[in-house]
């Protein structure tokens, strides 16, 4: 404790005097001018503007007279001990760029954008000031070259040994960032989790989980965080990018006796009728992917397969679908098809039966009375 020595003396009160009569002047200048603002005529939205603005203004100003009144140069020289030097500057260097980030993120958030580029400005804005942060330590740490030489060896040797899952995680992000294998916005599903990503931060992303016990990949309202290292070590499936459709199938099966050929022209046509709306928009995004990937021509059109099963026949409809409206398709089309099959009499939905014959009672009844 003999190295740090501060001097509380006489000119060290009038300082803080003098602070708090800066902070009280200030505050009733802010009353004044927000009690102003309240009886101007204008929108609240505005008003709400003008306030916050205000309270910015005073806060900056506030900063400037503080350091104006405190003199940090000779607070750095009755501190003795050069460590604690470094950490009262390193700590000065925090407040200063966290106040810069601060004003940077209010100013991002009163422009008029839409959500995604203003959530994206602001990510770029946290990285920008880290980045400045970590530069501004290194000169205030390291005095000459052998020191600075000195510490970034024993900064790479840490991180290599002790930090090898979170440089896995930071070098997936650049990855990320580089080659854009999903954005905010998509759906992807990554080893054993799908979602909706919602953020992308530094070493994970967030993920709005689907599927799990919600069936139909509706949203179960959890919150998943996947780290960054996950993409080097597992498949990643986009169900978003390039073609933003899926290939969706319906089955049902009816009995032998109904008539299929009908059965399957009422598939057909639903099948039709809730892909019309999205099937120049299919073959526009198809014809794009052609001349990107080696990717066969495919046809858009709704299709009806026909298989034979041990209860009845089996009628498959595949048709292209909204990748988050997958489930309310399926549910438009089931109604269709309940209804279609109500109003016929000649189709009937089959389902697994058990039938014992006359031979099979005998021997049970048999076997039973032999017990």
């Amino acid at each position: 404790m003999s190295g740090f020595h501060l001097d509380f003396s006489q000119a060290w009160v009038s300082n803080l005097f003098r602070s708090f009569c800066y902070l009280a002047f200030l505050v009733a200048a802010v009353f004044i001018l927000f009690k102003a603002i309240q009886r101007m005529r204008m929108r609240p939205g505005l008003k709400f503007l003008f306030k916050k603005w205000i309270l910015q203004a005073a806060m900056a100003v506030y900063v400037l007279i503080l350091f104006r009144i405190w003199a940090l140069a000779g607070l750095f020289q009755a501190v003795q001990n050069p460590a604690a030097q470094k950490l009262v500057k390193s700590g000065i260097a925090f407040i200063l760029v966290y106040l810069v980030f601060y004003f940077a993120r209010q100013f991002i958030n009163s422009m008029k954008m839409n959500i995604n580029s203003r959530h994206r400005y602001r990510k770029r804005a946290a990285y920008v000031a880290a980045a400045v942060y970590l530069l501004v330590l290194i000169p205030i740490w390291a005095d000459t070259q052998h020191q600075w030489g000195t510490m970034l060896s024993v900064m790479g040797a840490g991180l290599a040994l002790a930090l090898h899952e979170m440089l896995l995680n930071l070098a997936g992000w650049i990855y990320i960032m580089i080659r854009n294998p999903y954005r905010a916005g998509d759906r992807i599903e990554l080893g054993q989790v799908r979602g909706d990503v919602i953020d992308i931060r530094m070493f994970h992303t967030f993920l709005l989980e689907i599927g799990s016990w919600s069936e139909g990949e509706q949203h179960t309202g959890r919150l998943v965080h996947l780290p960054h290292g996950q993409i080097f070590r597992n498949a990643l499936y986009n169900y978003s990018e390039g073609f933003e459709y899926i290939w969706n199938e319906l089955s049902v099966v009816i009995t032998y006796e109904s008539n299929w050929q009908k059965a399957r022209e009422i598939l057909l046509d639903a099948g039709r009728d809730i892909s019309r709306f999205i099937s120049d928009r299919v073959k526009i995004q198809l014809d794009k992917m052609t001349k990107e990937y080696l990717i066969e021509q495919q046809r858009v059109e709704p299709a009806v397969f026909v298989s034979i099963e041990d209860s009845g026949v089996k009628l498959t409809l595949r048709y292209p679908a909204e990748v988050k409206k997958r489930r309310a398709g399926e549910d438009a089309l089931s109604r269709r098809l309940l209804e279609a099959f109500e109003k016929a009499p000649d189709i009937g939905f089959a389902y697994s039966t058990f039938r014992i014959t006359g031979d099979a009672k005998e021997r049970g009844s048999g076997k039973k009375r032999g017990r």
